[in-house]
């Protein structure tokens, strides 16, 4: 009776973690998400590397934004795929920079509000110094009620992680 019990609680205990079906990265991580997702390539978390971000479907968004000068042209990877590839189920995005800076992004943003993770900036990958490896921007200069602070604020660089919050109740 107890090996029974055992065994089940193994297997529930199994079945609650994430599938290790996400491939490797070959390259230096750049990206770890965890929360609530049923693809990984850790026990607890999805790691990735840039070429692992870049296979994801690209999108581009063309503006000016208050922390650089003039228009520029960033391609990144929307939240919604990141998300599908990951099998991952949530509303809001915990976003975490290198230096420890939190914003929370709705992952509505990136389905209405046209918002990427970019990656490259003007066909370049962005450094740590140019605001990369990975920034949140929004189209501004498409939709003028994209210009004030709940978007800016939301408009986070130099992120190292994501944490996939659960879906409200």
């Amino acid at each position: 009776m107890n090996s029974v019990i055992s065994t089940l609680l193994i297997f529930v205990g199994l079945t609650s973690l994430p599938s290790l079906a996400l491939e490797q990265p070959s390259q230096r991580v750049i990206l770890t998400v965890e929360g609530n997702l049923e693809n990984a390539n850790t026990k607890q978390a999805a790691n990735f590397d840039l070429s692992m971000l870049e296979a994801l479907p690209q999108y581009s968004v063309t503006t000016k934004n208050p922390w650089t000068k003039g228009v520029h042209s960033y391609r990144g990877f929307s939240a919604v795929d990141l998300m599908e590839k990951l099998k991952a189920k949530g509303t809001i995005l915990e976003v975490t920079a290198l230096n420890k800076y939190i914003t929370k992004v709705p992952v509505d943003d990136f389905q209405t509000n046209g918002a990427i993770f970019a990656t490259h900036r003007d066909g370049e990958p962005m450094s740590v110094r140019n605001l990369g490896p990975i920034m949140v921007i929004y189209p501004f200069d498409q939709n003028p009620d994209l210009k004030s602070e709940v978007y800016y604020g939301r408009s986070i660089w130099q992120i190292r992680h994501i944490k996939i919050a659960p879906l409200a109740e």
